[in-house]
């Protein structure tokens, strides 16, 4: 698609992004998490939270839609009104799939959910490309959006035998909500700092500049925010399973050390073969994120390991706490989009790095202050990590030596390189995530 279509258009649809991504955190509203973290979930539970879901789902379409025109005035882009319009669909569609999606999480069923969301990727994708070729240009990425929510709206409810029932029960609702509500302002919090630098991007600078961001920052969500949403899905039902205090934390920790091990790799992967990665996938047009890209993942180091400790709060129905740090922590981010608007979308993405460092710090602190795991532990994993990224850099800057100018060559024996030094780091460095391995092989 992107080699196709322009970094105008894909910056056009990270405007629309923000709307759509915020939108959609509302219509999970903490509620799918109190779902899950509840030992004792009745019918009643799922019937009441999938209507009040389904109810703010159309709500927020509605909302949007007769804003369209403002936000298309907004940001001087006139064919932003049809194209939210058009997109908000999915809102609605979300709200239907939603109860479905949090009974697998809870279940621990995640293979049924990636079997869903592949087959979804698979098909809207085939249509997107076709409507690409045929010259509908940004309409064709909007399709592909639409079409694969409700692709995955008629899976979910072919393979999940559940179905609501006509129950609304205030009672369950004000319980829900009460162990929800922090989570949905902090979860909020996120989706609006998440999607902060898009709308200031596409407000302050052009929409090449926000098509050029928003190519790096699939890429390095491609493995920081996957880690993330996989990490926090697995880990919070996993960990809310167990009521042992130790066994928890023993649980916690081997999550921390997987999630940094795996987050180390792919963003060194991401910061030496970037070139490569854009100029091989989407092509020379590009070659402006380039930069972009360097700089993301270098922030995409700490994002995986905050949000595993934080989600830890969550398990440990420490859900205020949750909130104030997720409201501390996006404060920071305030003084940066400043200095970026004064300075340079460099400046900005630098900036982001710093907020993401000073967030992790942040959840750091209270972990270890709570319960009783050292900054020595979370710190020992970065030291590690920052030896495996160093070995990395200086064997993939030795290879520049050998002059090679064929793109693939080049990545193929980069990422080589950088797999050994893994390899052998994880023998070395984290024999306690080698010994996991042997048992999920058993």
């Amino acid at each position: 698609m992107a080699r196709i279509l322009l970094p105008d258009e894909f910056g056009i649809l990270g405007i629309i992004s923000v709307f759509i991504a915020v939108s959609n955190t509302f219509i999970n509203s903490g509620l799918s998490d109190a779902l899950i973290n509840k030992k004792d979930t009745s019918d009643k539970d799922y019937s009441t939270v999938f209507w009040a879901n389904v109810l703010l789902g159309i709500f927020i379409y509605l909302l949007l839609f007769v804003s369209a025109p403002y936000i298309s005035i907004f940001f001087k882009q006139d064919t932003l009104t049809l194209l939210i319009r058009i997109t908000a669909i999915s809102i609605i569609i979300v709200s239907f799939s939603s109860i479905q999606r949090t009974l697998l999480t809870k279940e621990i069923n995640f293979k049924t959910i990636t079997v869903v969301s592949t087959i979804s990727v698979i098909i809207s994708g085939i249509v997107a490309l076709y409507m690409a070729f045929k010259g509908y240009g940004i309409l064709s990425l909007v399709v592909r959006m639409v079409l694969g929510q409700f692709i995955t709206l008629l899976l979910f409810w072919i393979l999940n035998n559940w179905r609501p029932k006509f129950i609304f029960d205030f009672k369950s609702f004000k319980e829900l909500y009460k162990y929800g509500a922090n989570l949905f302002m902090s979860r909020l919090m996120n989706s609006l700092y998440d999607n902060l630098y898009y709308f200031v991007i596409g407000k302050y600078f052009s929409p090449a500049n926000l098509g050029y961001y928003s190519r790096a920052d699939t890429f390095k969500n491609l493995a920081s925010s996957n880690i993330i949403n996989t990490v926090q899905r697995v880990s919070f039902s996993t960990l809310s399973a167990k009521t042992d205090d130790i066994e928890q934390m023993k649980l916690f920790k081997k999550f921390l050390s997987g999630t940094f091990f795996i987050t180390s790799f792919f963003m060194t992967l991401l910061f030496v073969c970037s070139n490569e990665i854009i100029l091989i996938l989407i092509g020379v047009k590009w070659a402006d994120s380039i930069p972009y890209l360097k700089i993301l993942s270098i922030s995409g180091l700490f994002i995986p390991l905050y949000a595993v400790n934080i989600n830890f709060l969550a398990v440990k129905n420490r859900t205020k706490l949750y909130f104030k740090i997720e409201l501390i922590t996006k404060l920071f981010a305030i003084p940066i989009i400043f200095i970026g608007i004064s300075f340079g979308i460099n400046t900005m993405l630098i900036g982001i790095i710093i907020v993401s460092f000073l967030s992790y710090l942040t959840s750091v602190y209270f972990v270890q202050k709570l319960f009783n795991y050292s900054y020595k532990s979370q710190f020992s994993l970065i030291l590690k990590g920052s030896i495996l990224i160093l070995f990395s850099l200086i064997l993939t800057y030795c290879s520049t030596f050998f002059e090679i100018k064929i793109l693939y060559s080049l990545f193929i024996m980069n990422t080589t390189l950088i797999l050994i030094v893994y390899l052998i780091g994880l023998l070395l460095l984290f024999p306690d995530l080698v010994i996991e391995l042997k048992k999920l092989k058993k």
